[in-house]
């Protein structure tokens, strides 16, 4: 019995002098091990530019520095590390009988412009990458002018010019700028001049035109900004205004994008270039005409048909303004024939879901009607089908040659 009390006391004494004399905290050993290495493992600079390297934490004195292409790159004794031309080299120094590296890549100096083709009465501006600028100069002022200082670029004239940029050591660095025509924009179009199809007759909606082969050149790929709504089923293309924005309309079509089984991919998106005339589907017993891919296996493209000819065409025409589709937008002939001449790879489109509180695009979609398919199938004879459309081949900015790319 004493001896269990003793051992209930001393349990209770060892609780006290707990709670009245924490246990001492251990502070960890921040002793650790020296890091010996340059302050760049990797670096980028511009031709002409230099660098200072430094082997951190050293123990003794570098031995030597050397550069494993002094074409690229030199190396000086105390580290100094200067670009000559454009590629990648090796900087080592040796301490110690120990190697270290730093990967440097060397950049030419450069005129930075967003894009090397301008319309008639834009304007966009130049800088100098990776040197100071002394001034900027244009080969052809007169129809491509450049301000001296601020390196702003105005399109006046249809042409070219080399547009070079001096720098303070007197290097020069070129490039060279396109200037087109702007485009025919109808003035105060009616709803007639934007959606021709709504006027056009069944066979034409739906016909072959008989024309074979692709485009032989394109307008410039910002020419057009194109906006599929899936909710409206409704594709319009805008153009710029006098101040770059897209807000003028071109043309307006009634479409059918995938259904709820096969969606259209949403988002912003650069056409591609491949185009296909007349064709079947792979792994399909359906053909369509007038393909202009936007994106991965998306299409553009015309109604469908039972073979590569019209007169065998399908009711696919009656689902236009329906989401039938397996994931492409279909549209009439006219309208996926205007896409495949006129919206060049590169061309912006945005896919957009829609919202049936959209009252603007919810008016054009209300006018968007198209004749009726006929109870009797019509006789549709490639290359004689009646064309009213309000554009031709011939209409199209010859701004770039067309340049084939495949399925």
């Amino acid at each position: 019995m004493k001896k269990y009390i003793f051992r209930l006391f001393a349990l209770l004494l060892t609780l006290v002098m707990l709670l009245e004399f924490p246990a001492a905290q251990v502070k960890a050993d921040e002793t650790t091990d020296t890091v010996i290495g340059f302050n760049y493992t990797e670096k980028t600079i511009y031709a002409g530019k230099s660098f200072q390297l430094v082997l951190n934490n050293a123990p003794k004195k570098i031995k030597w520095w050397a550069s494993a292409d002094e074409s690229i790159a030199t190396v000086s004794k105390k580290g100094v590390v200067t670009g000559v031309s454009a590629g990648k080299v090796k900087i080592k120094a040796k301490c110690d009988d120990i190697k270290y590296t730093c990967v440097v890549t060397v950049k030419d100096p450069y005129v930075d412009i967003e894009k090397n083709y301008l319309r008639v009465g834009d304007t966009m501006k130049a800088t100098l990458k990776g040197a100071k600028l002394k001034g900027f100069y244009s080969s052809a002022p007169n129809y491509i002018s450049v301000d001296e200082k601020t390196g702003e670029i105005t399109a006046l004239k249809k042409g070219s010019a080399v547009i070079t940029a001096k720098s303070k050591d007197d290097r020069l660095f070129k490039v060279t700028i396109n200037s087109y025509e702007n485009i025919n924009v109808i003035e105060n179009p009616t709803f007639d001049d934007l959606a021709p199809t709504t006027h056009m007759t069944f066979e034409e909606l739906v016909g072959d035109s008989g024309e074979r082969g692709y485009p032989e050149a394109m307008p410039v790929p910002d020419t057009y900004k194109i906006i599929v709504d899936l909710y409206w089923k409704v594709v319009m293309v805008y153009t710029r205004d006098s101040n770059g924005e897209y807000t003028l309309p071109v043309r307006y079509m009634l479409c059918s994008p995938g259904a709820s089984k096969s969606p259209t991919r949403t988002g912003t998106f650069k056409m591609k270039g491949t185009r296909v005339r007349f064709a079947r589907f792979k792994g399909l017993t359906v053909s369509a005409q007038y393909w202009s891919l936007i994106v991965s296996a998306t299409y553009f493209h015309s109604i469908l048909y039972n073979s590569n000819n019209a007169q065998d065409y399908t009711s696919s025409y009656n689902n236009l303004g329906s989401a039938v589709s397996h994931g492409c937008i279909r549209l009439t002939v006219p309208d996926a024939r205007w896409i495949y001449y006129n919206a060049a790879p590169g061309t912006e489109v945005t896919i957009r879901k829609g919202s049936k509180d959209d009252e603007e695009t919810k008016a054009i979609r209300e006018q968007l009607t198209l004749a009726k398919m006929p109870s009797s199938r019509p006789t549709l004879k490639a290359g004689e089908i009646p064309w009213t459309d309000n554009w031709s081949i011939e209409d199209v900015p010859q701004d770039f040659p067309y340049v084939y790319v495949p399925q």
